[in-house]
Parts: structure tokens; C-alpha cells; sequence
């Protein structure tokens, strides 16, 4: 696993399991590890990394009932610190293995792996618009899909990734630039509903 930490000072923080590590970091009892990468903490104590092992050993195996597969146990690991809480305000953007996992947009870390996710679902032509676009764009799709959410803009918000607040001030700015936002919407769903009508089964 390869996790890139950017800062608005330019710093650049790389955090690799591969380079520079043993091959068999916990004693070759490991079959497979888990990593945890604690974003749900983000604003409590900083960014870590969790890794656990799921250890096997010849004890599993003879416990086990005859004709059964053995399970390994999972043992709890260690934790690393990627970013200090005091540090979190800095920071520009979380990658891990070329994915962005987090991105300040206005102002705000933004969940960028469940932004792509819905856009993926809800707006399946807007790959070529710009992100601040498509989390307006997002956002409006929702509130039309959810109508008995649309009432509560944070639960939409939180199904973009993002605050209320982010996608408000994303709306201001970019609002110069569309002016045919309803045109717009009805264009691409028009291609899309045309690109389904066309599809082989």
C-alpha cells in the first residue's frame, strides 16, 4: 500500500508498506494483513493507519473439526500516525494507490471515494465536467432521486461527500460560468436515456 500525503505548503509525505520493510513483518505467522486507514477519526486524533494480521499456526489447525477448513485468528497490529491532528488543517489532499481518498474542496476535506461512487451511479455522463460541477450536479440529482430527503440538505450533502456548506459555496462559484445549468442537466440525462435505448442486450 502506497499512501501520498499533500500539504498546502507543497510538503509531500509518502507512506509505503513495501520499500524499506520486511518481508515478513510479523514473524511469517501472517497470511494476510489488514490495513485500516482511519479516516472516520480524521478529526479526533489525526490520520493513522491500522495494520492487523491474520496468524495461522499448527494449534488452528488441529482445532479445527475434522473435515473443516481451520480459521486463523485475527491479531490486532499496530497503528502508525500519517498526519498529526494539529497537521490536518494543511492538508491538500490523502492518495492511496493512485486513488484521491480525500481532497480539500472550499475549504473542507472532502470524501472523494464516495463522490466518485455516486457520480458513477447517479450521473453516469458527466465524466468531462469539472469535480465543482458535478458535486452541484450531484447534489440536485439526489435531491430529485431521495425526495424524502430532499427536505434535509446535510443527509443529500453527506451522500456527496461533502458539507452542506462546501456545496453551497461551490454553487455560488461556479454559477458565473453556468448559465444553463437546467439545459445543461437535460442534456446530458438526454444522452444518457439515448445511450440505453441503443444498448445491445
Amino acid at each position: 500500500m502506497r499512501i501520498q500525503v499533500r500539504y498546502e505548503s507543497n510538503r509531500l509525505d509518502v507512506f509505503d508498506t513495501a520499500s524499506f520493510t520486511k518481508p515478513e513483518p510479523f514473524d511469517g505467522a501472517n497470511m494476510l494483513t489488514n490495513f485500516e486507514v482511519r479516516v472516520d477519526e480524521l478529526g479526533n486524533t489525526g490520520l493513522w493507519l491500522v495494520a492487523h494480521q491474520y496468524e495461522v499456526a499448527e494449534a488452528y489447525a488441529k482445532a479445527a473439526d475434522e473435515g473443516e477448513t481451520p480459521i486463523a485468528r485475527r491479531k490486532r497490529g499496530w497503528k502508525f500516525l500519517l498526519a498529526e491532528a494539529r497537521e490536518l488543517p494543511g492538508v491538500e489532499s490523502v492518495v492511496i494507490d493512485g486513488q484521491a481518498t480525500l481532497m480539500r474542496i472550499a475549504g473542507e476535506l472532502a470524501d472523494m471515494v464516495r463522490f466518485e461512487q455516486m457520480c458513477e451511479l447517479w450521473l453516469p455522463m458527466s465524466a468531462g465536467k469539472s469535480i465543482a460541477t458535478r458535486v452541484v450536479l450531484l447534489f440536485d440529482a439526489l435531491c430529485a432521486a431521495f425526495p424524502e430527503h430532499a427536505a434535509d440538505a446535510n443527509t443529500i450533502a453527506r451522500m456527496c461527500g461533502f458539507s452542506t456548506r462546501a456545496i453551497d459555496e461551490l454553487r455560488e462559484r461556479i454559477a458565473p460560468n453556468m448559465p444553463n445549468t437546467e439545459e445543461d442537466e437535460e442534456g446530458w440525462l438526454s444522452e444518457f436515456y439515448e445511450a440505453t435505448d441503443h444498448e445491445e442486450i
